[in-house]
């Protein structure tokens, strides 16, 4: 649905006819199930009053998914799924800064011509691939006219075969856990296919250090692209988008590149309709009296949240492991700055001896 044709997402769910459609029968051996009826499931009480709280929750191959706009039909299907070699796929963790980049890309593969798409919703320019239509979303996925940009919060372990194997361009942006944890407690809060979140923030971060939101662990997330990343290698805005443009292919000039970060920086975004998620065909998807889509997209808003005991939690589980892998991630905004300055990037491999980046987070 296009413009201003808008639906209740309850409604779809709730009326006979949405019932009849998408009442699919899940056998217990499937690769999706209910998750309200995965075995000992009442085993973990924190984990089950999460799961039974996410409207028709499923388990993708052991993967918590949310329920609505999620089809099992389709879940089937991923694995086959035919990716093309001209394909762009941004792959992220859930309020990882999935919407700041499709903007970003969408403008790329529009030449930085902002007026050929501030009618057109970003949803319709980078198409989502696990949400979608309840009939044919398959079908028009691969109708889809080339180039594709496509985006998925599916870890690596559960995109298609084609995209493990990369067939094809993949992007996959980073943001710090504590940053992460924040802005996905947020969304949680407005977000009506998430349940409308009513649980506290000392029991949200704690599902979150046990990986037991939806999509699952958020290392693991990040670990299996960057696996991905070894198998196949290949905050200076403009200097981002000059790196993106150069990665997919795209030769943009100065004047572009500058136009375009105009464009994404925040303050635009946030008020841009096309992007802030408060102009969707689906009326009652996101609960705004509570929070804004678009809310704050700094580095650091962690600190507003997390006590000093928090954000232990978070160096003891994830420090270690991330060095291990040789990543390391940003906490704050003087910190980003000074490695863009430096690298380029704001996300680096595990420096150098000599290099006098903070190596411990």
């Amino acid at each position: 649905m296009e413009g201003n044709d808008m639906f209740s997402l309850k409604f779809l769910y709730s009326n006979p006819l949405g019932k009849l459609i998408l009442n699919e029968k899940i056998s217990k051996n499937s690769l999706v199930i209910r998750a309200e009826n995965e075995p000992n499931l009442d085993s973990d009480p924190q984990r089950s009053q999460y799961v039974r709280s996410i409207p028709k929750a499923l388990l993708y191959r052991d993967l918590l998914l949310q329920g609505y706009l999620v089809y099992p039909k389709f879940l089937k299907k991923i694995d086959n799924f035919e990716v093309r070699a001209d394909d762009l796929w941004l792959a992220t963790y859930p309020k990882s800064g999935t919407t700041w980049t499709e903007e970003i890309l969408s403008l790329i593969y529009n030449n930085g011509d902002i007026d050929k798409v501030k009618d057109v919703l970003l949803v319709q320019r980078v198409v989502h691939f696990e949400v979608g239509r309840p009939v044919g979303h398959s079908r028009w996925l691969k109708k889809l006219k080339s180039p594709r940009l496509m985006a998925t919060h599916l870890p690596a372990s559960h995109i298609p075969s084609q995209l493990q194997q990369s067939k094809c361009k993949i992007i996959y942006v980073v943001r710090n856990p504590k940053d992460n944890a924040v802005s996905y407690y947020h969304h949680h809060r407005i977000s009506t296919f998430l349940g409308n979140y009513k649980g506290s923030w000392d029991n949200f971060v704690e599902l979150f250090l046990k990986g037991h939101l939806v999509h699952g662990d958020w290392y693991e997330h990040i670990k299996g692209y960057w696996d991905l990343y070894q198998l196949y290698p290949n905050r200076d805005l403009p200097k981002m988008i000059e790196v993106m443009a150069d990665f997919v292919g795209r030769k943009l000039s100065k004047d572009t590149i500058t136009r375009i970060a105009r464009h994404c920086s925040f303050d635009e975004m946030k008020t841009n309709n096309m992007v802030n998620r408060e102009n969707l065909p689906i009326k009652d998807l996101f609960d705004m009296s509570q929070s804004k889509f678009m809310r704050k997209g700094i580095i650091g808003d962690w600190r507003n949240h997390f006590s000093a005991h928090q954000s232990q939690q978070f160096d003891d589980k994830y420090n270690d492991k991330l060095q291990e892998i040789g990543l390391t991630l940003s906490f704050d905004t003087e910190d980003a700055f000074n490695r863009m300055q430096r690298f380029g990037r704001i996300i680096c491999h595990k420096p150098d001896p000599n290099d006098d980046i903070n190596s411990d987070l």
